[in-house]
């Protein structure tokens, strides 16, 4: 096996070798296209199109709610009447509360209410447009639902308690009061109400944006508002979201900085010094970025607000790749005893392969994830993947020529940052007669081993590992501790919680929050649904009404069902005097004139032009009080198989449905995306790794992360959404990468028991891994501060990913391998391997993938 996975690796490296060669050649001109290539696919952002809403976003594609919808829009007319239960539009809400949650049932409480209704009538315009102008309307007059607690029946009630309570006057109130209590059908608590305005027209955008604006205004005395509109999610995300992205800057910034100290020796050797270097490589992956919007904006691929997180996760994969490419040529031959050449030819040989490994795992990843039903799923990968891929090219070009250069100023003993200045080491300088700063700020000498040009952040973490690695009790404790991570991390995501909490959608300033916070902590979510019969039936029929009746009866037993709750157009029908069923002809003559007097179930019924024939119809009925969004999907999925099994043709909806979509849809959809990505960067682990032992301790590894970041979730309160599931999806690739180098690594190094192999590796890869992830870390600490929940979220799964991604690499599989690692054949065996690194003429031949 070890032979085999030799030869495999030799005809791979000799391929990214001979590219090492050629690029050492024409360092400028690859450098040149490089960038004028970037440049250029970035003009493509000049035709950047955005996309937005989140049901758009947020909301499987073409799902049966959906479908649904769009079906029952071309079957039932629209009314001319609003009717706030059959049809959506745009609105104005605002909940009014007691100040002191003390009992509204008060007249000063009321006065409050009915300042705040005329000031919204009268005093609130745009353009002198006021509610009446944009109002949808029932009967001629404006629709305002919780308009009972405007009238002098409810306060005459009051003041004697006869409220009646969950219906009054024929109207249910139940979800428009905060906090409602009673007593043998009576209302006795409630801690406030809920006024929503209902719009209509080409202006009700404008107006309702300024209600939030101007509710403020409303004068009260015992009460405080939370007010909110239509699309206000929408826009306090968007407002959110634009005012974090001064955060990339911040970050880009701190992983140059962070990227010259780990890559500066810090001795004052100016030959040697590389933290330009690193700068050059933040910079390849930034450009990477430029270029990958501007190409997916050329072709027509929309940006998305969650698309702003990518540049952080790009700059991460960067700063990776650019601390192995930096291992790699310092693991070359020391310049002094060979050619540019033959050190760039090693680098590609060794650390090329490795960040190919990385970033097609990475790509791969996303590429799974642009198959999403969810647009802003795909969207993201799509625009995260190009920008990989882009990224992976940049850091063997641009970068690689950067590299390149680079070598070449050392071999001719010219300053780091003054190129055209050759300089000397200081006794040299010191012979020559120099002093001060000519002494102590130019001079240098080329490096003659490693350590003349690894930092101290590359040197001491990797050190200390070691040490803790050398004594048997400290493995079996790093057992014990990941035995214990492993049960949290099950216990986390047996109880990880679906859907969105809406509060912490928007900053605690924002007046969405308030509102939100109001919403899930005092008022009851019950949500109005039709039962559709689709086909043409004979309503006079006593065994089509038996179906219905038993359709709405079996719906009526679910317990998330208002048995008490029921507007049914046959039900009123048959109790009026005008019912009739000596035929179907008279059954819908009669039903005509019924629907004439009580408008309520008008554009319940669908009669065909002869009216001869009833097309389709509806019911309604709603639900108790649903907060959970797993019971929401649920409870959707029950009632659809009710009318899955009823012998007529029917469907059931609700606009709510639209989003139940994604609670029902998002954790297989995450299951299966995630497992699909697991399986394709296996297949790409055993292509570049064909070793079974390491195969399996890659996917173990994959694994146990993954288990982590579910299981984390659940801790620190991040429930699993089509937001969060982008993350996941992210976290797959970036799981990998870390184990994969320290697998990698065990592999090339030479010894003869595991313990020294271990040892190897981790001197290998244990400096490029610690500061890949702890330059991330920094990075996404930043985010800490965003206000975006899209920002935080992902900042959160960022730093589990890579912080459980590090203590698996340089921990937990260190450990394993020193028990289990497989060992290489015996020396009088590796001739062949011998052959092929002299060729290559690098002194670290016991080395064949530096990390």
């Amino acid at each position: 096996m070890g032979d085999c996975y030799h030869r495999h690796e030799e005809r791979i490296g000799r391929v990214f070798g001979l590219y090492g060669r050629f690029l050492e050649r024409h360092p400028v001109k690859v450098l040149a296209v490089a960038i004028s290539v970037n440049c250029l696919l970035g003009l493509g952002m000049l035709r950047l199109e955005t996309e937005s809403g989140s049901e758009k976003l947020y909301t499987p594609e073409n799902s049966q709610a959906s479908k649904d919808r769009d079906y029952l829009k071309n079957v039932f007319p629209r009314n001319s009447d609003f009717y706030s239960h059959k049809e959506s539009s745009d609105f104005a809400e605002v909940l009014i509360l007691t100040k002191d949650r003390g009992n509204m049932l008060t007249s000063a409480f009321l006065d409050d209410v009915m300042s705040v209704d005329n000031y919204v009538r009268n005093s609130i315009s745009i353009n002198n447009i006021k509610f009446a102008n944009v109002c949808a309307k029932q009967n001629g007059s404006c629709v305002v639902s919780g308009d009972i607690f405007l009238s002098n029946d409810f306060k005459q009630m009051m003041l004697v308690n006869n409220i009646t309570y969950p219906i009054f006057k024929e109207t249910s109130i139940s979800s428009l009061l905060a906090s409602a209590s009673f007593s043998s059908g009576l209302l006795t608590y409630a801690m406030g109400l809920k006024l929503t305005y209902y719009l209509s027209g080409a202006n009700s955008k404008e107006w309702e944006k300024a209600f939030v604006k101007s509710i403020s205004g409303a004068v009260v005395n015992v009460s405080e508002l939370a007010p909110s509109y239509s699309s206000a999610l929408d826009d306090e995300l968007e407002n959110n979201i634009g005012g974090d992205v001064l955060f990339f800057a911040l970050t880009l910034t701190l992983m140059m900085t962070y990227a010259s100290i780990a890559t500066s020796r810090m001795n004052c050797n100016f030959i040697a010094d590389r933290s330009l270097l690193g700068q050059a490589g933040v910079l390849a992956a930034a450009l990477s970025i430029v270029s990958s919007f501007g190409l997916l904006s050329l072709i027509g691929v929309k940006y998305i607000s969650i698309v702003s997180v990518m540049p952080f996760l790009i700059i991460g994969i960067g700063i990776d790749d650019v601390f192995i490419l930096m291992s790699g040529i310092a693991d070359a031959e020391t310049i002094e005893n060979s050619s540019v050449s033959d050190r760039i030819y090693f680098m590609m040989k060794t650390s090329g392969i490795a960040i190919t490994i990385t970033s097609i795992t990475d790509f791969l990843a996303f590429l799974i994830g642009a198959s999403s039903v969810f647009l802003s799923v795909r969207n993201f990968c799509i625009y995260t993947g190009v920008a990989v891929l882009f990224c992976y090219i940049n850091q063997i070009t641009v970068f690689s020529a950067c590299i390149v250069i680079n070598e070449k100023r050392i071999k001719g003993n010219r300053h780091c940052l003054v190129c055209c200045i050759r300089t000397k080491d200081k006794e040299s300088l010191r012979k020559e007669g120099k002093k001060g700063c000519s002494l102590y700020a130019c001079a240098g000498y080329p490096p003659k081993e490693r350590d003349d040009v690894d930092s101290p952040l590359e040197r001491y973490p990797k050190r200390l590992i070691q040490k803790l690695l050398s004594y048997l009790v400290l493995k079996i404790f790093i057992l014990l501790i990941f035995l214990i991570y492993f049960g949290f991390s099950v216990y986390g995501a047996v109880h990880l919680q679906q859907g969105l909490s809406l509060p912490n959608l928007v900053t605690e300033d924002s007046f969405f929050f308030k509102y939100s916070t109001w919403i899930e902590k005092y008022f009851t979510t019950e949500i109005a649904m039709s039962f559709n019969v689709k086909t043409t039936q004979t309503y006079s029929s006593s065994w089509t009404q038996g179906v219905l009746t038993s359709v709405l009866t079996t719906a009526k037993q679910d317990e998330d069902i208002d048995h008490a709750f029921e507007l049914n157009w046959l039900s009123a029908f048959k109790q009026s005097g005008l019912y009739a069923n000596t035929s179907e002809s008279a059954f819908i003559a009669a039903l005509q004139t019924f629907l004439t007097n009580v408008p309520l179930y008008a554009s319940d019924v669908v009669i065909n032009s002869a009216g001869t024939s009833i097309t389709a119809s509806r019911f309604y009925l709603k639900t108790n009080n649903l907060k959970s969004s797993y019971d929401q999907g649920k409870m959707m999925l029950r009632m659809r198989e009710v009318t899955a099994n009823s012998a007529i043709p029917m469907i059931v909806y609700s606009d709510p449905f639209i989003f139940f979509e994604q609670y029902v849809e998002i954790l297989p959809s995450t299951l299966q995306t995630v497992g699909i990505a697991i399986a394709v960067i296996i297949f790409v682990t055993i292509v570049f790794m064909p070793h079974p032992t390491l195969i399996v301790i890659v996917g173990v590894t994959l694994f146990t992360i993954l288990l982590g970041v579910f299981g984390f979730m659940y801790f620190w309160d991040i429930s699993l959404s089509s937001i969060t599931m982008i993350h996941l999806v992210m976290t797959v690739g970036f799981s990998v990468d870390f184990s994969a180098h320290i697998c990698h690594a065990y592999l090339a190094v030479d010894a003869d028991d595991r313990a020294t192999k271990v040892d190897l590796a981790l001197d290998r890869s244990g400096g490029p891994i610690f500061n890949a992830a702890f330059s991330t870390l920094v990075g996404v600490s930043i985010l800490g501060f965003a206000n975006s929940y899209i920002f935080k979220t992902f900042g959160q799964m960022m730093f589990l990913v890579i912080f459980f991604g590090l203590v698996h690499s340089v921990l937990l599989i260190p450990v394993v391998l020193s028990f289990i690692g497989p060992l290489k054949r015996k020396k009088d065996e590796k001739d062949d391997g011998k052959k092929s690194i002299a060729n290559s003429q690098s002194p670290k031949s016991t080395s064949v993938i530096p990390l």
